[in-house]
């Protein structure tokens, strides 16, 4: 939490992460912080804001597995379920 916290306190230095003190905040503080900073540059809110849907995932699965050069240096093996949970997850950013 601590390097949470401090990764926070230089992306948003006046903000709440200035005020945090107890660790059980400063893993809450580094999310925030940077979806602020997503909405404040424009960000579309995930895959579903360019387009793509839950009915999408399976061929976007089929697609990343193809790239093999990026998933070779994952630090945990990527499997399809793991990559359609990654994707699902990724339709919405945030509320």
């Amino acid at each position: 939490p601590e390097r949470h916290l401090a990764a926070a306190r230089l992306l948003d230095p006046d903000g709440a992460a200035a005020h945090a003190g107890r660790s059980s905040e400063a893993r809450d503080v580094l999310p925030g912080v940077l979806v602020d900073l997503m909405r404040d540059i424009g960000m579309p809110n995930g895959l579903s804001a360019v387009g793509y849907g839950e009915a999408d995932v399976p061929d976007l699965v089929e697609g990343s597995l193809r790239q093999q050069r990026l998933l070779a240096t994952a630090p945990r093996e990527v499997d399809a379920d793991a990559l359609a949970g990654v994707l699902s997850r990724s339709l919405q950013l945030w509320d």
